[in-house]
């Protein structure tokens, strides 16, 4: 089968600029593992890559990874940034800037534009960027792009680099169809049976009962400290602000007056229909309906009669009616008695006659009478603008450097430090923290990238509550004091040596097959530890059959070559698998059921999309020309991950 990319562009914005990707399916598969190479001659020390004429810096690329790991933080709180390095985070973030900068360069060759007016836009619409009225605030950009150690230059480089790619990619990564023909193989694919035979190998019996001495653990924890490491951990210091930190001015005589006076129509005695209306194509039929109504006739069966239905209107004031059919025509039924036609008149699908059907008098009220209405709505609306001047002060103190100790005395707010905390908001020093749960928000920002002593400002209710804050200190990825886990590093230590143990018989036993012997006579002859043999295996439809997740073992049996035997380690220490395959079979493409060609036509069309949008990207990279430094991504890799270079 076509082989998919693993993941998503991604750019400095992360999950900010994802909006803009709802048609990229394609490129979902393409950006991420197309990786440029050549021989380093090009690039100053000081860079990782060079893209065209373009240098990724160290300090780039670092920023780069760090956001990708407070994101993915975010699906997992507890991850490390060791073991985010570790997993391949930092080769992804470079693999992606080298793609969507080789891709900007090479848009921009082939004419393709993105206009100021376009991105601006894009900025507009944001939410992040919403002030506490929901309109764009400056302040918030300007913050935003502090926190986030960005320039206005690189946030509108991303934006019109996903606009670029709306442009292009869509239409090359969505493909309607594929022809059967083409599909045939693929479907043939699926029907492959394969037969073979596995056995395991459990670590836990080949597990030494010997206890380490103190040399060997600290050697074990120290090789395997991203394993071991306590997560990150942040002090906070924050004042939250409400509308009860605010206080707005009374509401005065003078102002319910001036309101009232403002609003005289909404107090003033005022009227509102409803009316029965039915709409007829020509004006003879309008006529006959007309008539048979004022004839006593209702103006439902006068309308069925001609083949026609009729409708209840809304009820509604004489102003929005006219906005619904004309001035004339609203003057004309608000002055009509109730029970009377009017009509017909000219309608934009035809000629409508009207029935008025009720009449609802409203009572005018007097100042007095409205008062309470407009106390009320003023006093809202003076305690939303003190809200919104008191959030301004804070945010203008924020942006003026000042601290959130000064931010607090100088608007009395009463100032709290938390112990240090788990982005999940748990004090794992102490275990009956408990955070309130307002403040999630809170925690939640001050986990993707403030810097100690940075103030920021954070919304906990939308337009009712706020908090400035600062991460105080922060409390590195580190492994424990070897004491604190010497129980579970001999438990582990031990699993080590037998996962190494089974790994040995499990070699010896692909040695003993490969020279001719069966895997069950092999099994026996290895002894202890090995697991009695098994048959596995199916077709390779299913595998995929109702979602489950495939085993490792069937996964790689399908992969492997007839008659050949290998290897499988299982994760965590818990041991290996020797597995043979026999002989498999494949039908005649040509004597698939045209049913299943046609089923896998269409999720071929998107791998073949899929495909178009990789070549595409890498013939971006090839035409703008990429260099990587690889001693430079060595370095920073091993500074990221808290290991010492060698050398």
């Amino acid at each position: 089968m076509i082989t998919a990319i693993r993941r998503t562009f991604s750019s400095t914005l992360g999950k900010i600029l994802a909006i803009g990707f709802l048609i990229l399916i394609g490129l979902a598969f393409a950006l991420s593992d197309i990786t440029g190479t050549a021989n380093f001659s090009g690039v100053g020390s000081g860079d990782i890559a060079k893209v065209g004429k373009h240098s990724v810096g160290v300090g780039e690329l670092r920023q780069r990874v760090q956001r990708a790991y407070d994101q993915a933080r975010q699906q997992q709180p507890t991850l490390t940034l060791p073991q985010f390095i570790e997993s391949g985070g930092l080769e992804t973030a470079l693999n992606s800037t080298i793609d969507a900068r080789a891709f900007l360069l090479y848009a921009r060759e082939l004419g393709f534009a993105a206009s100021k007016r376009q991105i601006d836009g894009r900025i507009a619409d944001l939410p992040m960027f919403a002030g506490v009225t929901g309109k764009f605030d400056q302040a918030r950009y300007e913050s935003f792009l502090i926190q986030e150690g960005l320039s206005d230059t690189e946030l509108r480089e991303d934006i019109e680099r996903q606009l670029l790619l709306e442009q292009m990619l869509g239409p090359i990564g969505t493909m309607p169809a594929v022809s059967p023909a083409m599909a045939q193989p693929y479907a043939a694919l699926l029907l492959e049976e394969r037969k073979g035979l596995a056995t395991f190998i459990a670590a836990s019996v080949l597990a030494p009962s010997t206890t380490p001495d103190d040399k060997m653990l600290a050697t074990y924890l120290a090789q395997n400290s991203a394993r071991y490491s306590l997560p990150e951990r942040r002090v906070l210091r924050y004042a939250v602000f409400d509308r009860s930190a605010v206080t707005a001015a009374p509401v005065t005589d003078a102002e319910i007056a001036a309101a009232f006076k403002q609003n005289a129509a909404r107090y003033a005695t005022s009227q509102t229909r409803r009316f029965r209306q039915v709409i007829a194509p020509s004006r003879s039929a309008a006529d006959a309906i007309a008539a048979k109504a004022r004839g006593g006739q209702s103006l439902d069966a006068a309308a069925l009669a001609a083949g026609l239905s009729s409708s209840l209107t809304q009820m509604t004031s004489q102003t929005a009616f006219a906005g619904q059919t004309s001035a004339a025509t609203a003057k004309q039924g608000f002055a009509a008695a109730r029970g009377a036609v009017i009509g017909p008149v000219e309608a934009p699908l035809g000629f409508a006659v009207y029935r008025v059907e009720e009449v609802n008098e409203i009572t005018a009220r007097t100042l007095a009478q409205a008062t309470p209405e407009l106390r009320d709505k003023l006093a809202s609306d003076k305690a939303q603008e003190a809200m919104v001047s008191f959030f301004n002060t804070v945010q203008d103190a924020v942006n003026n450097g000042a601290s959130v100790q000064e931010i607090a005395a100088d608007r009395k707010l009463r100032l709290v430090e938390t112990p240090a905390l788990l982005p999940s908001g748990r004090a794992p020093d102490q275990a009956a923290f408990a955070l309130p749960a307002i403040l999630a928000p809170l925690v939640g920002q001050a986990f993707q990238g403030s810097g100690e002593g940075e103030p920021q400002l954070a919304t906990l209710i939308e337009n009712e509550a706020f908090a400035v804050y600062e991460v105080k200190s922060i409390i590195a990825s580190a492994p424990p004091p070897l004491a604190q886990v010497r129980t579970t590093l001999v438990a582990d230590w031990r699993l080590t040596q037998g996962h190494r143990a089974a790994r040995d018989k499990a070699r010896a036993m692909v040695k003993s097959v490969e020279g001719g012997q069966q895997l069950a006579a092999a099994a026996t002859a290895a002894g202890t530890g090995v697991g009695p043999v098994q048959a596995i295996g199916g077709t390779r439809a299913q595998l995929a059959r109702d979602g489950e997740r495939v085993p490792p073992e069937v996964a790689l049996l399908f992969s492997m070559a007839a008659n050949s035997v290998k290897t499988l380690e299982i994760p965590g220490n818990r041991g290996w698998m020797v597995l043979s395959l026999g002989a498999l079979t494949r039908p005649d493409p040509k004597s698939v059921d045209p049913a299943r060609v046609a089923a896998v036509a269409t999720p071929l069309a998107g791998a073949f999309g899929n495909e178009l949008v990789a070549q595409l990207i890498a013939d971006a990279k090839q035409r703008v020309g990429v260099e990587i430094n690889a001693n430079a991504v060595a370095r920073l890799k091993a500074d990221m991950s808290g290991k010492t270079p060698a050398g």
